[in-house]
C-alpha cells in the first residue's frame, strides 16, 4: 500500500507541478502588465507577491499527500524580520509562501536555473556569490521597505536530515541592520524529498515559527554575533528533536 501511495504521488504531482510552473511562467508577463497598467504596486513588490503564491499553491492547493500545517509560536511578529529555518529539501522555499509576509531570500544554487533566476534577479533576491557587501547593502535596502529576509544559515541542504553547523551571515546581518532573528524550524520535508532523490515520499510537513530573537549590544561584536547565532541554533535543534521524538 505504500509503495502504491507513493507511485500513485509521483505520478500525479510532477506533471501537475510541471504544468502549473509552465503556467506561472506564461502568465506571468500578462500580470505585470496588468499591474504596470493599474500602477497597483512596484514591480519588484508584486514580482515577490507572486512567487509567494506560486508557492502558497504548490504546497497548500495542489495536493501531494503531503498536508502542511503551520504552528506559530512566535508570539507576534513585527516585520521585517530576518526568519533562519533548517534546511533538508528543495521543497524548503516553497513553504514560505504559507507566511503571510513579504519575504526574499538569500541563497545561491537556483539563480544558476535558467529563467528562474532571471526572475529572481527582477524580484530582488539576493545572490550569495555576489559578495557580503553585496548582500549587506540589498538586504538593508529590502527591509527599509518593509520585506524580511529568509536564510538557511546552514549554507546547504543537510545530507542526512540533521542539523549542521549554523553559518554567522544572518547573524551578522541581524547584528548590523538591528533586527530580529526569527527562527523557523522545518519538520517532514527530508523524508518527502531528500537531497539526491527525484521520487516523493508521502510524508506529514510541519512549518513551526519560534519566538523572535534580539541581537544583544552588550558585549563585542562577535560575541554577540555568535551568541546569536547558538541561540537560533539551539531553539531550532530542540523544537525539531522535540517533533522528531514525537
Amino acid at each position: 500500500m505504500f509503495y502504491f501511495r507513493k507511485l500513485l504521488l509521483n505520478i500525479y504531482f510532477w506533471p501537475t507541478f510541471f504544468l502549473f510552473t509552465v503556467f506561472s511562467l506564461v502568465v506571468l508577463p500578462l500580470l505585470l502588465a496588468i499591474n504596470f497598467l493599474t500602477d497597483r504596486k512596484p514591480r519588484t513588490q508584486f514580482l515577490r507577491l507572486l512567487i509567494r503564491i506560486h508557492g502558497l499553491i504548490i504546497v497548500k492547493y495542489i495536493p501531494f499527500m503531503a498536508p502542511v500545517s503551520i504552528e506559530d509560536r512566535s508570539g507576534g511578529i513585527k516585520t521585517p524580520v530576518i526568519f533562519t529555518a533548517n534546511h533538508c529539501s528543495s521543497v524548503d522555499p516553497y513553504l514560505f509562501g504559507m507566511l503571510p509576509f513579504e519575504n526574499a531570500f538569500i541563497t545561491s544554487w537556483p539563480f544558476k536555473i535558467p529563467v528562474f533566476g532571471k526572475i529572481m534577479r527582477m524580484a530582488e533576491y539576493i545572490c550569495t556569490d555576489d559578495g557580503w557587501q553585496s548582500i549587506n547593502k540589498q538586504s538593508e535596502k529590502l527591509m527599509e521597505k518593509g520585506c524580511s529576509i529568509i536564510v538557511w544559515p546552514e549554507g546547504h541542504r543537510s545530507r542526512d536530515g540533521k542539523l549542521h553547523r549554523f553559518k554567522k551571515g544572518a547573524f551578522q546581518l541581524a547584528y548590523e541592520t538591528k533586527r530580529k532573528v526569527v527562527p523557523v524550524c522545518i519538520i517532514g520535508t527530508y523524508k518527502l524529498l531528500p537531497p539526491g532523490k527525484r521520487l516523493l515520499t508521502p510524508s506529514r510537513i510541519k512549518i513551526i515559527i519560534l519566538p523572535p530573537i534580539a541581537p544583544g549590544y552588550n558585549k563585542e561584536d562577535n560575541d554577540e554575533i555568535t551568541l546569536l547565532r547558538d541561540k537560533a541554533r539551539e531553539v531550532i535543534s530542540d523544537e525539531y528533536k522535540r517533533c522528531i521524538s514525537n
